[in-house]
């Protein structure tokens, strides 16, 4: 087991000691439990399947923390069945497919064109094509670990929902989402920023770092 991994879970072990009254945001809904790991085999199975390598951080994660559980938004998704099911309905390839983003979108024309009874293409799945849903923050609000091209291994928001479009989550984005979640957002719109996407372990342990800091504060 990696240094970092190891990290994370004395992290993990700090947290669940602290906010014993769930006072971290999505926090009742995990209640810092964890789902058993994966098994190297039921990885390579996964990978085999999908034609896909899942990148280190993640899979480090999967087979010496678990598969999901305690996490940011409401919890760290994992791998999902649900999830899966839904994906393989537009292709096995889905996950294989390269992440087409570099860089922040948000083609609000796109919601005006639409094919017959098809949805606006604004929503069209193949934006996010070589992502997969790790962790949901409300409102419709996704966080993608993006598992093929230029952008593997990095963390990005799907707030297409929102009309807010897809774009890297970034050390902002992540104070906004892992600080308050209510709190306004024209009072980050002025910052400049490094738009460098946040990788499975910085975002994972950013959120560890915040809530920690937060529950100290309460106490």
């Amino acid at each position: 087991m990696s240094d970092k991994i190891q990290d994370l879970k004395n992290k993990l072990i700090r947290l669940t000691s602290l906010d014993k009254s769930f006072e971290v945001f999505g926090s009742e809904s995990h209640q810092y439990r964890l789902n058993p790991c994966l098994s190297e085999a039921e990885v390579s199975q996964l990978e085999a399947k999908y034609k896909v390598t899942l990148p280190t951080e993640f899979c480090n994660f999967l087979l010496n923390v678990g598969n999901g559980g305690v996490g940011p938004g409401y919890g760290l998704i994992g791998i999902d069945s649900v999830e899966l099911s839904k994906m393989e309905i537009l292709g096995l390839d889905f996950l294989s497919l390269p992440f087409c983003l570099n860089e922040e979108w948000n083609d609000l024309d796109l919601l005006q064109t639409s094919n017959g009874d098809a949805p606006n293409a604004y929503y069209d799945p193949k934006l996010v094509q070589g992502s997969l849903l790790v962790a949901e923050y409300g409102c419709g609000i996704e966080a993608r670990l993006v598992i093929t091209g230029e952008q593997a291994g990095k963390i990005w928001i799907d707030d297409r929902v929102g009309e807010g479009g897809i774009y890297p989550l970034t050390c902002h984005c992540a104070a906004f989402f892992h600080d308050d979640p209510d709190i306004e957002d024209n009072l980050y719109e002025s910052v400049e920023e490094v738009k460098e996407a946040l990788t499975f372990y910085e975002w994972y342990d950013n959120w560890l770092n915040r809530s920690i800091s937060q529950v100290v504060q309460l106490m």
